[in-house]
């Protein structure tokens, strides 16, 4: 029963892990593109980084992207060129 119950919190944590990846790769590609502004990319990596030290970690890189494409846009934290 126990051995039950570990595999169930591991195949857990591996689909949480899949669908952060997912969520940062999504927000990345939305705001490369234009369609999300850096300001509303920020605001939601900001949320993910929350849950935990590694999840922070990983939105780390998403974060650094977010900033440049900010710095790309002149500073505009709103635009969505792509929108």
């Amino acid at each position: 029963m126990l051995e039950n119950e570990n595999e169930k919190d591991k195949e857990s944590h591996r689909r949480a892990l899949a669908l952060e990846g997912v969520m940062l790769l999504l927000i990345d590609g939305l705001a490369a593109r234009g369609t999300i502004s850096a300001d509303e990319a920020e605001d939601m990596l900001r949320i993910l980084s929350k849950s935990s030290d590694f999840s922070a970690a990983r939105a780390s890189g998403s974060l650094r992207i977010v900033n440049q494409l900010r710095r790309l846009r002149g500073g505009d934290g709103l635009a969505t060129p792509g929108a």
